[in-house]
């Protein structure tokens, strides 16, 4: 690919930031690979309620070779009424975006394609910019709220807001869903749009396999933000089955604890066996996956779940729910085991079942379809592949 080839304009809705440090971690890893084939701007804003960046509008910009980062706090105080307060954010949202934007073009040129992650609210902006300019944008999505079996569904949300999204998602010259699954969900509802899968990427730098000392003691992981989305009451009442079959495990859970999630540990007197560590750089969480036997994500629903590939590239098997997604990612008895979903009896059984042949699973092989399959270059690649064929500024 000619170096010379404009930069691809990113804008998420969703993306690290001071406020908000592990949001659309996924899309900056996404982000970083594609760098490494056509440079990269991604230009995120982000709403500071509280002031704590800035009270008025601070820019903060940071490049790494072909990936230059470009986050705008604002400052826009929050109303009583959710509807004057969504009112006014998303006005100033649009009128900081379109002013930076204007600028931005002037000093540096046009981009060859836009490209959004998640569609609202960044895909307003691709809106009017390919109304104004005239350049293309691609959407790539990761958002649950498109499946029929989330809670919250699209349904779930305002007229206004659904019409904006449907807006942006038709408008859009090609949607990249992260699985097959979301892309049958997005076309079911919207019939005569286009998609290419794309799935996340996982950083075999940070994640890789590691054979610890064999022991008997069964080590369990649990990533996740341990919300209704996670089902942590069939995870914990999975484990307190598992204590009182006399298994000897431990569990480390990393992800945002409550009150509620320790009343689950409590009500199934898993207290010595359960660890809650809170969230943590992908550095930290990949030493504790490779002395793991088994990541637990037994979700009621996903879109993806880039745990599991994680774990995978550490050389660590995943235990999930027997669903259309995870089936793109597991092989019951290769990289996983499949798992009847929705029941904490059956995920016991299953928990009791892979103790007796944890060690079966070849460590190596897990990790290196993983590196295959979701590594950086192959990924990066896939995005380039697609900007090429796409462009035609």
């Amino acid at each position: 690919m000619e170096k010379s080839l404009p930069y691809v304009l990113w804008l998420p809705s969703w993306y690290p930031n001071k406020l908000a440090p592990y949001d659309g971690d996924f899309i900056q890893r996404h982000a970083k690979a594609v760098s490494a084939y056509i440079p990269v701007h991604v230009l995120h804003l982000v709403r500071d309620v509280e002031g704590v960046v800035t009270k008025s509008v601070k820019v903060e910009e940071k490049k790494d070779g072909n990936l230059k980062e470009i986050i705008i706090y604002y400052y826009c105080k929050r109303f009583i009424s959710k509807i004057p307060d969504q009112f006014f954010s998303l006005q100033k949202f649009g009128r900081l975006y379109r002013k930076f934007l204007s600028e931005y073009f002037s000093l540096n040129g046009l981009p060859a394609l836009v490209h959004v992650h998640i569609a609202f609210k960044a895909g307003l902006i691709a809106r009017w910019i390919k109304t104004k300019w005239g350049i293309p944008y691609l959407l790539t999505e990761q958002w649950t709220i498109y499946l029929d079996e989330a809670k919250p569904r699209m349904n779930d949300l305002s007229f206004v807001h659904q019409y904006m999204i449907s807006k942006i998602i038709s408008d859009a010259l090609l949607v990249l869903p992260v699985s097959e699954y979301l892309g049958e969900a997005l076309q079911k509802k919207w019939p005569a749009i286009k998609y290419e899968v794309v799935p996340n990427v996982v950083n075999t730098d940070i994640f890789y396999p590691f054979n610890p000392t064999l022991n008997d003691k069964l080590r369990l992981i649990h990533i996740s933000t341990l919300t209704y989305q996670k089902d942590p009451e069939s995870l914990f009442n999975a484990i307190g089955i598992l204590k009182k079959q006399g298994i000897d495990f431990s569990l480390d859970v990393f992800g945002t604890g409550s009150d509620y999630i320790l009343s689950l540990v409590k009500k199934e007197n898993v207290e010595q066996e359960v660890k809650l560590h809170g969230e943590v750089p992908q550095p930290i969480l990949s030493e504790s996956l490779r002395k793991s036997d088994a990541l637990i994500l037994y979700s009621r629903f996903e879109t993806f779940g880039c745990v599991i590939i994680e774990a995978n590239a550490s050389g660590v098997p995943a235990i999930v729910p027997d669903t259309a997604l995870m089936h793109e990612l597991v092989t019951d008895h290769f990289n996983g085991l499949l798992v009847p979903k929705g029941s904490a009896t059956e995920l016991a059984k299953a928990l009791i079942d892979f103790s007796k042949i944890k060690n079966s699973f070849n460590k190596n092989l897990i990790a290196n379809q993983a590196a295959e399959k979701f590594s950086y270059n192959r990924v990066g690649k896939m995005y380039a592949d697609i900007y090429t064929r796409y462009y035609f500024i």
